[in-house]
């Protein structure tokens, strides 16, 4: 195959975009005005500004019994529910989110964990509320 200046020019683009991609999600989110909205059953039950230095469990009613989630050096998890409360247990498996705009669904509890910061607070604001 023969390549032509064009050709070389897109791939070089396109592959530079990638890396620019990888390396900003790379980075270690920022921590200053991330926020953490908790959710039932569509409203929102909880808001707290997240920092590198909370670290916290928090308990949540659910129906049928509780969830817990942990807050720890400005990341959030969901922490594992019973099967017989949330049978497939997705929710615990995401694992920790940092970055604004990242959420924990756990659907069959009716109970979402956003992340939100600077445009993408507005962007929950706007969209969502």
């Amino acid at each position: 195959m023969n390549w032509k200046k064009g050709d070389l020019l897109v791939v070089s683009v396109v592959l530079l975009f990638a890396l620019a991609l990888l390396v900003v999600r790379a980075l270690p989110a920022a921590a200053g005005d991330k926020v953490l909205y908790i959710e039932r059953n569509g409203e929102i039950i909880e808001k707290i500004p997240l920092s590198d230095s909370l670290s916290e469990r928090i308990t949540i009613d659910i129906s049928g019994g509780e969830a817990n989630i942990e807050i720890e050096d400005g990341r959030v998890r969901m922490l594992p529910l019973s099967k017989k409360l949330c049978p497939q247990g997705i929710c615990s498996h995401v694992g920790w989110v940092e970055r604004p705009g990242e959420a924990i669904v756990c659907l069959p509890n009716r109970l979402v964990l956003t992340i939100a910061g600077g445009e993408q607070e507005e962007i929950l604001d706007g969209v969502a509320h």
